[in-house]
């Protein structure tokens, strides 16, 4: 039993290497930090589009910040950031990120013009259209979450 767990444990260093690697690659940690920044926008205006706060009047504000965090998307994926919760694919279609990147901009920046309308329906439609966005590029090259 022991020299299972010593092999295991033998086998596993290089990932553990890999993943800690990756939280010292600034490159990294700092496509991290505006992703996330981003997820908590989404969550912040998705809260308000279910009710479930009354900030009505800050969805522009959130809206805005999205919009301008998303200008950032391109420029994300230096090759000295490989790894991580990014697919290799990433890095082989330059073209299509591009694409996916100008796509979240174009979504996000309709976004914040429409939160200014603070029409409901038009909010919850365009909203849509960013997750969508934004679900089209995480499914082709995010790796899934554990």
């Amino acid at each position: 039993m022991i020299k299972r767990l010593t092999v295991l444990a033998a086998l596993s260093l290089p990932l553990l290497a890999v993943a800690h690697d990756n939280q010292k690659n600034p490159e990294i940690r700092y496509r991290h930090a505006v992703m996330e920044a981003m997820s908590n926008q989404v969550a912040a205006m998705g809260l308000i589009l279910q009710n479930k706060v009354d900030r009505g009047n800050e969805m522009q504000v959130n809206a805005r910040a999205l919009a301008e965090s998303a200008t950032l998307i391109g420029g994300l994926f230096p090759e000295s950031s490989k790894g991580a919760d990014a697919l290799p694919l990433i890095w082989d279609e330059p073209e299509k990120v591009a694409a996916a990147a100008k796509s979240a901009v174009e979504a996000t920046a309709a976004f914040a013009e429409i939160a200014a309308t603070g029409n409901k329906a038009d909010i919850a439609k365009g909203f849509k259209a960013v997750a969508d966005a934004c679900k089209g590029c995480h499914e082709r090259y995010k790796a899934e979450d554990d």
